[in-house]
Formats: C-alpha cells, sequence, structure tokens
C-alpha cells in the first residue's frame, strides 16, 4: 500500500467516528469574528495566582497545529490562521532572532483549552475524530492557562474540513523543512509549513495595494489593454506565440504593455498606470521567470527625471507602508531606500567601475575576453560594449542607482539628447546588483519614430536576434499612426513587481515570490 494511502485508510476511520455522532466532516458555513493575531492581543495580562482572569469572547477558525492529551477530560490544541504571517512580520520587526524556534512559532497561533466540561460529552466526542491540519471553528472566551499560556477556552467547536492527508512534517519532511523543488511545485504545502512562505505573499499582495494606491493618489488612471498582439513590440524579447483558430491569425503574449499605453496618452488619458502580466520565451534563473508581473505607467509632459523623482518617492512609500521602515535586508547586503538615490551615466559608470572607454574597440576586445566574451561573436561593437558593461558594472550597483544616458541603439522607443543623438534621455535603475525598473523620456517624433523601428529591424535581421522586440519583420504602423495624431511629450516606466517583491522580503529567487512559478512537468 502506498503510504498516502495508508494516511488516508487512518484518517478515513476517525471521519466516519464523526459521522457517527453526527457531524460532517466537510463542515459548514461559519463566520469568525477575529483572527489569531487579533484574538491573541485581547487576553488579559497575567496576574499573581492560579486563577487567571479570562476575557472577551471570540469565535475564530483554523487549521489545527497541534493536539495533545492531558487526561482524560482534557485536551490541548493549537490554531493557526493566516493572520500567523502578520504576527511572523511583527517578530521579524521587532528583531526576534529565533523566528524559526518552537517558542517563536507556538506565539503565532493560539492554544485551544479543550475540557470536557465545558465542551461536554457531544462536543468532546468530535475530538477523537480530529487530526493535525484538519480545519476547525471555536467559540469561547480567550483567556490565559494557569502557567500564563494565552488560550480560548473552548465552549463550541465546529468541524470545518477534514484533511485526509498529514502535513508534511507529520509524515517525516526533514527538521519539518520542504525542498525547494516541492515548496515551488506544490505551493499550498509551503504556504501550510512555513509562516516565513506565506509572510512573504502577504506583503506581495500589500506592495501591489500601496502602489495602486500611490498612482491614483496622483492623478493616475488604472487601465487594461490586451494580452494578445497581432504585431510584437514595446520591448527586446523573444515572444510566445499563440494562434487564434476563428480568425486564422497568429498572435504574440504580450512581451510589454508600452505601445497600447502610449496610445491612451494620445487619446488624452494623460495620467495611465497598468499593473500587467509579460510573457518572454527566454530562459529561467533566479531573477527570470517566463511569465512575470510588472508596473508599467506613463505621464503626459513629464521626462525621465520626473520618473527618477516619482521612482524614489514611490519606493520611500512603499517601504513606510508596507514595511514601516526604509532599510532593506538582502542576504549581506542592507539596502538603505532614504539615501537619495546615485545618479550615473551609462558610459560613465563603464569608465568608473571597468576602466574602459566604449570607443576604444581593442581595450573593449581585450577586456571581453577577459570575461569569457567571445568579440566575434557579437554583431556590432556596441553589442559586445553592453555585454562586457553587464559583466563589469551591475556587481557594483548595490545600493540603488539610476543608470542614464543610455545608448541610442538600445533604446528605439526613447527620445536622445540634442546635444548628442548617440544618447537617450533613459534610465535603468538597479538595487542589489539587479535590474529593477527602465523609463524614457518618451519619443514622441513619428518620423523619427519610423526610422527607428526599421533600423531596429535591419539590426536585428543583421545579427539574426530573435529576442530584438521584432518578428516577422514587422513593426507596428498602427503606433506610428497613433503619433501621427500627436503624442504629448511624456514620460514611462516600467517596473518589476517580482523583483520588488525580492528586494523588500530579502529572498533571492524570483521563484520564491511568485506563487506558481513556470516549472517542467514531472
Amino acid at each position: 500500500m502506498h503510504q498516502d494511502d495508508q494516511y488516508r485508510a487512518a484518517r478515513r476511520e476517525k471521519m466516519e467516528r464523526l459521522r457517527a455522532v453526527g457531524i460532517d466532516p466537510y463542515g459548514q458555513g461559519f463566520t469568525p469574528s477575529y483572527s489569531v493575531a487579533a484574538a491573541r492581543a485581547l487576553a488579559p495580562d497575567p496576574v499573581e495566582g492560579d486563577e487567571q482572569p479570562r476575557g472577551q469572547r471570540v469565535v475564530l477558525a483554523g487549521r489545527i497545529g497541534n493536539l495533545r492529551k492531558a487526561g482524560a477530560k482534557l485536551r490541548f490544541a493549537s490554531l493557526f490562521d493566516r493572520s500567523r504571517a502578520d504576527l511572523y512580520l511583527a517578530q521579524q520587526a521587532a528583531g526576534r532572532d529565533d523566528l524559526e524556534g518552537a517558542e517563536a512559532k507556538k506565539e503565532r497561533g493560539i492554544q485551544l483549552y479543550l475540557d470536557r466540561q465545558i465542551l461536554g460529552d457531544d462536543g468532546f466526542a468530535a475530538i477523537a475524530g480530529l487530526d493535525l491540519a484538519d480545519w476547525v471553528g471555536v467559540e469561547g472566551p480567550v483567556g490565559r492557562t494557569r502557567t500564563g499560556e494565552i488560550s480560548v477556552f473552548v465552549e463550541r467547536l465546529v468541524v470545518l474540513g477534514k484533511a485526509q492527508l498529514p502535513p508534511p512534517h507529520q509524515a517525516g519532511a526533514s527538521r519539518h523543512e520542504l525542498s525547494p523543488e516541492i515548496r515551488q511545485r506544490q505551493r499550498y504545502l509551503d504556504l501550510m509549513m512555513s509562516d516565513q512562505s506565506l509572510a512573504r505573499f502577504v506583503v506581495r499582495s500589500r506592495l501591489v495595494e500601496a502602489l495602486r494606491g500611490f498612482f491614483t493618489a496622483r492623478g493616475y488612471l488604472e487601465v487594461e489593454t490586451p494580452m494578445m498582439h497581432t504585431v510584437l513590440g514595446g520591448a527586446s524579447a523573444r515572444p510566445f506565440v499563440t494562434h487564434h483558430n476563428a480568425l486564422d491569425l497568429d498572435l504574440y503574449l504580450r512581451i510589454a504593455p508600452e505601445l497600447h499605453l502610449k496610445r491612451l496618452l494620445v487619446g488624452g488619458l494623460e495620467r495611465v498606470f497598468e499593473v500587467n502580466r509579460n510573457f518572454r520565451n527566454e530562459g529561467i534563473d533566479l531573477r527570470h521567470n517566463p511569465e512575470f508581473t510588472m508596473v508599467e505607467w506613463y505621464e503626459a509632459y513629464a521626462d525621465h527625471h520626473r520618473m527618477m523623482d516619482l521612482t524614489e518617492e514611490l519606493l520611500r512609500h512603499l517601504a513606510d507602508t508596507v514595511l514601516g521602515h526604509r532599510q532593506l535586508q538582502v542576504g549581506a547586503a542592507r539596502l538603505d531606500l532614504d539615501q537619495p538615490f546615485a545618479r550615473l551615466g551609462y558610459h560613465q559608470a563603464l569608465r568608473q567601475f571597468g576602466g574602459l572607454d566604449h570607443e576604444d574597440q581593442e581595450a573593449v576586445a581585450t577586456a571581453a575576453r577577459s570575461h569569457g566574451l567571445d568579440p566575434a561573436a557579437f554583431a556590432s561593437h556596441e553589442r559586445l560594449v553592453d555585454a562586457l558593461w553587464a559583466e563589469v558594472v551591475e556587481p557594483h550597483l548595490v545600493q540603488p542607482t539610476f543608470i542614464t544616458d543610455q545608448p541610442a541603439w538600445l533604446s528605439p522607443l526613447c527620445r536622445t539628447h540634442a546635444e548628442d543623438p548617440s544618447i537617450t534621455m533613459r534610465f535603468e535603475l538597479f538595487i542589489n546588483r539587479m535590474e529593477l525598473a527602465n523609463a524614457f523620456t518618451e519619443l514622441n517624433d513619428p518620423d523619427q519614430q519610423r526610422a527607428r523601428f526599421a533600423a531596429q529591424r535591419d539590426e536585428a535581421l543583421a545579427a539574426r536576434d530573435d529576442e530584438a522586440g521584432i518578428a516577422d519583420g514587422r513593426i507596428d504602423e498602427d503606433y506610428c499612426t497613433a503619433l501621427d495624431h500627436g503624442l504629448p511629450c511624456c514620460g514611462g516606466e516600467g517596473l518589476g513587481i517580482d523583483r520588488l517583491v525580492m528586494l523588500f522580503t530579502g529572498t533571492d529567487s524570483i521563484r520564491d515570490v511568485i506563487l506558481f512559478p513556470t516549472m517542467r512537468p514531472h
């Protein structure tokens, strides 16, 4: 017999015990009045002596974390609900150094005091049918036991959902831990087992909520744009292709919403943002998942300098709102969002950190070889410089840094500097050696845009580059027509939400901040 079948058989016996006393093991509707965290806060302070006060009545629901006998007429259990994430975050903010210890974990739940005299014979009989990880609802006053333990003195217990399999630690998971493979593939087990993981996704939700509030408070409208495009555009990436049967038409899953959002500015919406899912048919690593989430926004009459200021304001707002402080800890790196973000030119950074002039082709080629890059494998000197730049500059970009004045060939949708058309009015924000955001003073000249698209297409074809954001040699003529109708001078930016969550939760893998990351099937 498979081990899971053995567990199911044992738990089904208990299910039948519940049914025998008239209890539905899968429960009915139930309305809690408090979370576990809120109930713990209602507990009276301990007093001297054996008799401890009891306070307000509460109605709670959650999973049973443990269940133990204390004689024939008394049982103890622990109850946990989603608020264990808030309790974990509070312990973390308080500097608790034993977050994975038994005592800290116990304080993220609440004890259930199950007394036969209080519950009666029928109520107490239900307990015999319970197992670890079952869902229950309870009602009773919150107080303290003689040892000072915060507890609910249960007067009513209802079963809300029977678990036919035990939690992983009861089934033998090593040190109560799951492998990364299981955590990411079976996220429900990860969330059951790990308060840290649960807290990470609670923080993610609150970051997105705070982000939406930030933009709507500043007059931005939240909009939705298509996720399937007839013409690829808006970024440089290899697309996913799908087929629409009714139209007999190949479509590209969105690699970026940029061109549609700027169409809305042409129409007069002036300030728009979208929390969007994008799809790029590229590699998977610690910072890349084929399906990912961004926020992208555009503001009429603004430029990339305004975008830099707004980005600093946004990140501080998110830190204040969600974390309550502006210091982020990611591994050994302590990141300070309170200090002004550094601003450094692309070529300036190459000179400062790599000791290289981008125009010195011989020096660039020599440096490239020393980093394992073959100059002959690159279609142009500029592409070689950009690959080398990532090797020699990005490792130094730990504290928040805007890299400005990007080369024009990299940015076909960006306005160039009037005094030097070879560089653009663009920046990328790097934090902890990772690109977090990308922004432009947008190109709004339709003639220049057509010429840039044509050059991008020709350069991509010459380089045989299927990640250039050009597919089938086609450019978005309708977007150019929209520019003919007048796009106001504007600034725009895209910021990766998955990577933002990595920074705010101290996580080093993007798979651990996406509930269901893309994985190879078993």
